[in-house]
Order: structure tokens, then sequence, then C-alpha cells
């Protein structure tokens, strides 16, 4: 039985190094991440660096002025014209 075990050693270890050295390949681990940032960047809308200029934010005031003119106002008169919306004249 050692004889078996001596003779085919060497073939065994040659078997086994050539496994592991396909799993310890390291250039799997180079290109990481990296499909996903081109995914990203090709579904982005705008072009990087001619994104439009932020847009303007209405402080407190002002929109509670609009509220309040919202609530105050009358609504216009509008003129029903036949055939709209379902009236009838």
């Amino acid at each position: 039985m050692n004889r078996i075990k001596i003779k085919y050693q060497p073939v065994l270890v040659a078997v086994m190094v050539v496994a592991l050295a396909g799993c310890a390949s390291p250039s799997s681990e180079w290109d990481f991440g990296n499909s996903v940032r081109k995914m990203v960047a090709a579904q982005k809308h705008v072009p990087e660096g001619q994104e439009p200029p932020a847009i303007p934010t209405m402080d407190g005031a002002r929109a509670a002025g609009a509220v309040e003119r919202q609530r105050t106002t009358p609504p216009a008169q509008h003129r029903i014209y036949q055939g709209m919306g379902g009236a009838e004249l």
C-alpha cells in the first residue's frame, strides 16, 4: 500500500498545484467594479462637465406669500364653451 502512495504522490501533487493555480489568478480582481462604473456612466443623461446650473430654491417667506395668495384670491371666471367638459348651455 505504501508503494502505491509513493508512486502516485508526484502526480497527485502536480494535479493539486495545477488546480490551485487556476483558482489563484489575480486577473479577476483587477477589473472588479469596472463594469458597474461603465454602466452608470453610460446611463447618465448629461455628459460630465455639462450639467445645468443648480435650480434656485424658494425661501420660506416667498412660499408663505404664495400659499396665502392661493387661499385668499377668488378663482378667475372662466368661460364655458359648448362641448367643453360636457357642459350644456
